[in-house]
């Protein structure tokens, strides 16, 4: 019984851990963004950051990629789509106003 209590609890931080925010998690990892993003908009009230201060936390964003530009908008690539059946790619999505975040959501290509 002991060691099915350590398991839980060992596999219990692990999983904490891995789904825990950290900007170098998030520069060091693109595809597995989905496992922290959650965690991201738990801790951090986007929506009001100014802009310097989202390319801190978050770096640049990924207009490379092409989906979603728009005019003061940042886009995050956050990897695959979370669900049993992964097709598209999910995406983090800011928009800003006079270099504020006005908006943030998640959305799939």
């Amino acid at each position: 019984f002991s060691a099915l209590v350590l398991a839980v609890i060992v596999v219990g931080i692990v999983y904490q851990y891995q789904h825990s925010f950290s900007t170098a998690k998030w520069e060091r990892n693109p595809e597995e963004r989905t496992k922290i993003v959650d965690d991201l908009l738990e801790d951090y009230e986007i929506v009001g950051m100014q802009k310097a201060d989202v390319v801190e936390l978050l770096g640049n964003d990924n207009t490379d990629y092409g989906y979603f530009n728009e005019e003061n908008r940042f886009v995050y690539y956050l990897g695959a789509e979370r669900g049993l059946i992964s097709i598209d790619s999910e995406w983090l999505i800011l928009d800003f106003a006079n270099e504020i975040v006005v908006d943030c959501y998640i959305t799939t290509d």
